[in-house]
């Protein structure tokens, strides 16, 4: 088990884990609020990182680790950062799913038959 002090340090060796063998890797945040600890664990099996903080300011990082790892399970580009005072004439392509009505189907509703309707009793 390693314990990486450094945040940069811990979030590159996750994602390289993670592109290593993706099947196999599994991440687990656990936070323990009496302690108010922050404990990320990231293994697959043969290798397990851990990174314990319990600093404020590392949920932003936390955040942003979640992004980028549900981002490439999904086998999606995460979404750029935000900039302030920046405009583009050109919008980014979305990574969201298009639904057209071909691909929605209604629902299926069955009507109840045969059973008998209970009475309300009163006493």
């Amino acid at each position: 088990m390693v314990n990486i002090l450094q945040w940069d340090e811990f979030q590159k060796a996750a994602e390289e884990l993670y592109m290593m063998s993706p099947k196999r890797t599994r991440y687990v945040a656990k936070y323990r609020h009496v302690e108010g600890k922050l404990v990320l664990k990231v293994t697959d099996d043969l290798t397990v990182l851990k990174y314990k903080t319990d600093q404020m300011q590392d949920l932003n990082k936390f955040e942003r680790l979640n992004r980028s790892l549900m981002a490439k399970m999904h086998n999606r580009l995460p979404a750029p950062a935000e900039t302030t005072g920046s405009t583009s004439a050109a919008a980014p392509a979305s990574t969201q799913p298009v639904m057209n009505s071909s691909t929605i189907s209604s629902p299926v509703i069955q009507q109840g038959g045969g059973g008998k309707a209970k009475k309300n009793k009163r006493k």
